[in-house]
């Protein structure tokens, strides 16, 4: 998914895109797919919008040992839609992951939880610790527990997703802007019971503020120092 304005990292993204902003010297767009392509994948499909111009120019230029397709839904498209866009294109399933989010997601493990249950979709989640002390109540304000700081799973960008997850839906609901369209499927997906979780407890990096992005940087460094060293 390449196809996000990027607003809130503004002014880096105003000359180009959140998936060509550079991490370690390069484009974090790079470092996913050669991730991707170290796992033994070969097609790829980005999904571009806002400013698809410099995605195209940089795939001709890096030459990937894989096929990657450009499919252009426009810049006003929303998640659902650019995915939608591509399903006779993506076989039985697909891999679905954020171009500004790396994740070293152990996708065998992963595959494997997704085949043993065969769900619509599993989506990766990992945890974060609440800076908050969490209270559920009674609509009479009583409170019924308290629970200091809990951690809390959060979807984090990535997917296995079944094509036929999506010509099960409605067409009214890839036509949602922004990030509703997704959200809409993965409710319809809760309420049938066909959507599955798989926790990542390693790396995940993404950024939506120019403060993230220098702790992104640093913590990128250091997970490649870590490989290296390794």
């Amino acid at each position: 998914m390449c196809g996000g304005k990027g607003n809130r990292l503004r002014p880096m993204t105003k000359t180009v895109p959140k998936p060509l902003v550079a991490l370690n010297g390069e484009p974090i767009l790079k470092h996913i797919m050669r991730f991707y392509i170290g796992k033994g994948f070969r097609d790829f499909i980005l999904c571009v919008g806002y400013k698809a111009g410099l995605i195209r120019k940089f795939v001709d230029e890096m030459q990937f040992d894989a096929r990657v397709e450009i499919s252009d839904s426009g810049e006003q498209a929303g998640i659902l839609q650019r995915i939608y866009a591509v399903k006779d294109r993506m076989g039985d399933r697909a891999i679905v992951t954020y171009g500004d989010t790396f994740i070293n997601i152990d996708i065998d493990a992963m595959r494997q939880e997704h085949e043993r249950n065969l769900p619509s979709a599993t989506i990766t989640i990992a945890e974060i610790r609440s800076p908050f002390g969490l209270v559920q109540r009674t609509d009479g304000m009583l409170v019924t527990s308290f629970d200091e700081k809990p951690l809390l799973p959060y979807y984090i960008g990535h997917m296995i997703l079944e094509r036929a997850a999506l010509e099960e839906i409605d067409p009214a609901m890839v036509m949602l802007p922004d990030g509703a369209g997704i959200v809409a499927m993965f409710q319809s997906l809760i309420n049938r019971q066909r959507l599955q979780a798989f926790k990542h407890d390693g790396l995940q990096i993404t950024f939506n503020t120019m403060q993230e992005y220098r702790q992104a940087e640093t913590a990128f460094i250091n997970f490649y120092t870590q490989q290296e060293d390794g």
